[in-house]
This record gives structure tokens, sequence and C-alpha cells, in this order.
């Protein structure tokens, strides 16, 4: 599977890194909305979004553009904002699902899992 990461934090990414070596997925992260725009051209399968990038809510703004773009791929908000009013927000940008930090390898495991073909 081909996984994209939005994620303006070393070490956050570098935990998703630790399990992708560990797998056949390929990973590739992102630090910021432009690096992410053009890593859309090796068609991920998976997007892995940091909902806080900096001290904006970017990964709102990234997650809308791609669904009105049409991205039908899930796209998964990764985020310690975990209020009903935060997971609402996350559902009204297009997230398919919310993995909240901080979280183990084996939740982002499992949430891996859940979107591998096969």
């Amino acid at each position: 599977m081909n996984i994209l990461y939005l994620e303006d934090e070393p070490q956050d990414a570098a935990l998703v890194a630790l399990y992708t070596r560990s797998t056949a997925h390929h990973l590739t992260v992102a630090n910021n909305v432009q690096e992410a725009e053009a890593a859309l051209a090796d068609n991920p399968d998976l997007i892995l979004v940091d909902v806080m990038l900096g001290r904006s809510k970017d990964g709102y703004q990234f997650t809308r553009a791609m669904r009105q773009q049409g991205f039908e791929q899930p796209i998964v908000a990764i985020t310690a904002l975990a209020t009903a009013r935060d997971m609402e927000e996350c559902r009204r940008a297009g997230f398919d699902q919310v993995l909240t930090k901080p979280f183990t390898i084996n939740q982002l495991a499992q949430v891996i899992a859940q979107y591998t073909a096969g």
C-alpha cells in the first residue's frame, strides 16, 4: 500500500515510519501541504493527515480540497483534538476516520489494515 502522511512533527512521522519499515507498505512523509500536493503524483492508496499543522488547522483545508477535487481514497485524520466537536469537524472535512494522538503502533496498524486491499 502506498501511504502519504502529511505531518509537520518529526517525532510523529518517525513513529509511522517505524511501523511501515516492518511492512510491505511504502510511506511518503510530507512536512507541509505543498509537499503533500506534490506527493499526490504517486497516487497514494491512503492519506494520513495531521489536522494541526503548525498553529493552524490546515489538515482540514487540505482534506476538503482533496475531496472537492474528487479524491476518493481513504483519508484518516491524525489529531490530538478529540472532543465531539472536533470529531464532527473531521467528518465534515471529509475524513474517513480519526486516529487520536497519542496512538500506539498497534492502533496505527489496525487503521491501516482496514484499508489494505487483499
